[in-house]
């Protein structure tokens, strides 16, 4: 049976120059003190006494893993999870050289490496000040071996490259960093610097050699140094100057603190990330399976290395700024609030950094004479070059989940997959789409089920539309009264200070645009109408505004007692004018021009023709319009992964009512659209045939039912429903053999599995000249015709009251 060596070190200072640094003796009286309590302190480590094959998969039950609490605090495991583990990049140590026969060190070492303090091409560590092998344990945190003995690295796939530039007491110079770093630059397979030998000084040519290599695209990562002072030693302290591609890593104590032993954030804020590093079990170089007990940021800054390998080895299209970057926007904050001058921008946090950021988007396929090309969207890198993929895409890990490189098409945002009713179909119908390649902010590759971001923008019929009317105040006036003309106006404005049960006291709410309409009367039987950011209802059930159909008929919810093809949204201009006699022929013109003014919102044109028949009791009509939308499908968000270029819909809608028993009213409404879509080049969604939909609604609606003035409805319908179509959808995937974003395209249909029928009820009655009370009680089946869904009800009761002089 194999026994493992384990040694209990508290470090000082991080390595210096030949003249010391008064912390060193401080540390080496506390190294005494620890090596004579050696045995009791190292009873509580535990240490598997079998050694499984090098190159094992990390494992959360092992020994290795309890040995290494940190690995927990930096949350790496999902991306174990995920199959990352850093394979095809390599980072250059430049510590003390390396033990490479170390168990947890074979087969880890990149070809090449160099010994600048002895001049050989032999970097072994021979380091005994205070370590026992300071370039072996950074190397174990990076990529040790998962064998079931003492420790096991982050990215265990990676490589480590050995430059040794710190002799057996630990101290440097600046030549020697200035080698190393030069070295580990010309090596065109380094992407990540370690420098972890900070205390000595750098002239002005000497730090020139880390912006040489950030300009070849290097990383540079630095520990802050262990002496507890408000900023880092140097050369750390100026990795400001490397234009966010050097990151300087302090040591945190797990518990929200900078360590105490750990150099500060202090004018490299912004640059400046944390780590556990105290209590660290590391990899020794006194036997090939020794280990010891370490604290100090230099074991802090191993972590963050081996992170940014496993953001590499995802994404080999990323530059070492964007790196950088993700590490510090996704660091965990702790100390004082946001970015400070102890903790920087926080302490890592791996799970995060692995996760998309920003707004999200989906790759789409570009013509083939545009492959050479990359384009950008909203600030989204994406590199559709196949011989950077090429060279770049070696980690074999990335055929799941998580993707490959970042990448292989222009991105359309996901920000925009708002759709129309009639559009949610498209999701349940291709099973694609549960599996979606995604980008994030930096090009990042992701699977997604797009349903889980899909918003539709008219749900339905729901209690909430009461509330929202409730929480607007009308104000009405007549301009002109007289017997043969009439002008009158309505204006709608948020109510202040509105607040109804329903409401969350914590969302962020925007104000509506105020709304105003305007209407006048000649004769009794021209009618003309404009609205603000109101919609008309002059024909939305009778030319005839003797009837009180119209008027009862909007206590209903459903789009199916309106107009759904007038441009989904009010905010915009609305007009009419109609010839409507009490009885007889009756014609009118009507239109539409809205626009939401949101980025992915809104933007169509709508006309229409009119003709009605009114009699005594009774009136039918017909509309004939044409829905020209921008950028939009059926309601749709415009320039978004399922929009198109611009739409037509032709439709027409077919209305009666009949009155009866003095105070009833039977209304009816049947609406038949007919859809011509043109492609958006960046959407997934392409070759649209011909689309149909429908809706209907049948309601009975009285008023002076039980006492005057107030107004009773039930009705049935079915919202805006496809009945036919069907569109070519393409949808991104990773493709590991040629390293770049493949796509599948499969003919889907547009028509919804489902019926939704929606059974409504209102009653509204007036309580005195202030208050008036409201309820309406909605049942949909099958909501938003998906079969899947089961019923839904809602139901409100309030008492509106309105306070003041009017």
């Amino acid at each position: 049976m194999k026994r493992s060596h384990i040694l209990t070190i508290v470090t000082g200072p991080e390595k210096t120059g030949p003249s010391g640094n008064p912390y060193r003796n401080r540390a080496a009286a506390y190294l005494q003190a620890m090596n004579n309590s050696l045995t009791s302190k190292a009873i509580g480590v535990l240490l598997a006494l079998s050694v499984s094959a090098a190159g094992a998969t990390p494992d959360v039950n092992s020994g290795e893993y309890f040995n290494q609490p940190y690995l927990a605090g930096i949350k790496v495991v999902p991306a174990w999870d995920a199959g990352l583990l850093g394979a095809g990049v390599v980072v250059a140590d430049l510590d003390s050289g390396v033990r490479a026969t170390h168990v947890d060190l074979v087969g880890k070492i990149a070809p090449g490496g160099y010994d600048f303090v002895n001049d050989d091409d032999d970097p072994d560590d021979d380091e005994v000040s205070l370590t026992y092998g300071h370039g072996t344990a950074s190397a174990g945190i990076i990529v040790g071996n998962w064998n079931g003995v003492g420790v096991g690295g982050i990215a265990p796939s990676a490589r480590v490259l050995p430059v040794k530039i710190t002799d057996e007491k630990n101290e440097t110079n600046g030549a020697l960093i200035s080698q190393g770093v030069d070295y580990a630059t010309a090596d065109p397979s380094v992407r990540i610097i370690l420098l972890e030998a900070v205390g000595a000084s750098t002239s002005a040519e000497e730090f020139n050699s880390f912006v040489s290599a950030v300009a070849k695209g290097k990383l540079i990562i630095a520990p802050s140094g262990n002496a507890g002072q408000a900023g880092p030693f140097n050369p750390a302290s100026s990795f400001e100057a490397l234009g966010g591609a050097g990151l300087i890593v302090g040591s945190h104590n797990g518990a929200g603190a900078l360590s105490p032993f750990s150099n500060g954030a202090q004018g490299v804020e912004s640059n400046f990330i944390t780590a556990p590093g105290q209590g660290v079990v590391a990899a020794g170089n006194r036997a090939d399976d020794a280990y010891f007990r370490v604290n100090g940021t230099s074991m802090a800054a191993p972590q963050v290395a081996a992170a940014a390998a496993l953001i590499w080895g995802h994404s080999p299209g990323l530059t070492a700024a964007q790196v950088a970057q993700i590490l510090k926007t996704t660091a965990t904050d702790i100390g004082a609030a946001g970015v400070d001058s102890r903790t920087g921008v926080g302490a890592l946090n791996i799970e995060a950094a692995l996760a998309p950021i920003g707004i999200i988007t989906a790759p789409v396929e570009e013509d083939e004479t545009d492959d050479s090309e990359s384009s950008t969207e909203d600030g989204e890198e994406s590199a559709s070059d196949d011989s950077e993929a090429s060279e770049d895409s070696t980690d074999s890990e990335n055929s799941g989940s998580s993707g490959g490189s970042s990448g292989g098409g222009a991105g359309v945002a996901l920000a925009a997959l708002v759709v129309g009713g009639v559009g949610y179909a498209l999701i349940g119908n291709s099973s694609d789409l549960e599996e979606t390649l995604v980008l994030d902010d930096f090009g990042r590759t992701y699977e997604l089920d797009l349903e889980t971001r899909v918003s539709v923008r008219n749900p339905g019929p729901s209690a909430k539309s009461v509330v929202q009317e409730l929480d607007t105040e009308e104000v009405g006036e007549t301009l002109i009264e007289r017997s043969d003309f009439r002008v009158s106006t309505v204006y709608w404005a948020d109510r202040p200070n509105a607040l109804s049960p329903l409401d969350d006291p914590l969302a962020n709410e925007q104000s509506s645009p105020a709304r105003m309409r305007i209407q006048t009367t000649h004769e009794g039987n021209l009618h003309t109408a404009f609205g603000l950011n109101q919609p008309l209802t002059l024909f939305d059930q009778s030319l005839d505004t003797h009837s009180t159909a119209g008027q009862l008929a909007g206590g209903f919810r459903s789009d199916a007692f309106s107009n759904p093809f007038f441009g989904f949204t009010a905010e915009g201009y609305h007009g009419a004018i109609a010839y409507a006699p009490k009885h007889g022929l009756q014609s009118g013109l009507s239109f539409a021009s809205v626009d939401d003014g949101d980025r992915y919102g809104l933007q169509s044109d709508t006309s229409s023709v009119h003709l009605g028949i009114a009699g005594n009791a009774f009136g039918v009509g017909a509309t004939l319009g044409l829905m020209e939308e921008e950028g939009n499908l059926l309601g749709g968000a415009s320039g978004g992964a399922l929009s198109a270029s611009r739409a037509q819909t032709f439709f027409t809608v077919l209305r009666g009512h009949l009155d009866f028993a003095k105070h009833w009213s039977l209304i009816g409404k049947y609406t038949h659209g007919l859809t011509f879509a043109d492609d958006y080049e960046k959407s997934l969604l392409s070759d649209f045939s011909q689309i149909e939909s429908n809706s209907w609604g049948m309601g009975l609606a009285g008023r002076h039912v039980f006492s005057r003035g107030d107004q009773l409805g039930f009705g049935v319908s079915q919202p805006l429903r496809t009945i036919d179509g069907d569109v070519e959808v393409s949808t991104p995937y990773w493709d590991p053999g040629r390293a770049r974003v493949g796509f599948n395209s499969t003919r889907t249909s547009l028509v919804p599995n489902g019926l939704e029928t929606s059974l409504e009820f209102f009653y509204r009655k007036p309580l005195g000249t202030r208050a008036q009370f409201i309820t309406y009680m909605v049942v949909r089946e099958e909501p938003l015709h998906r079969k899947e869904s089961g019923p839904q009800a809602s139901v409100i009761g309030v008492v509106r009251w309105r306070f003041g002089s009017r």
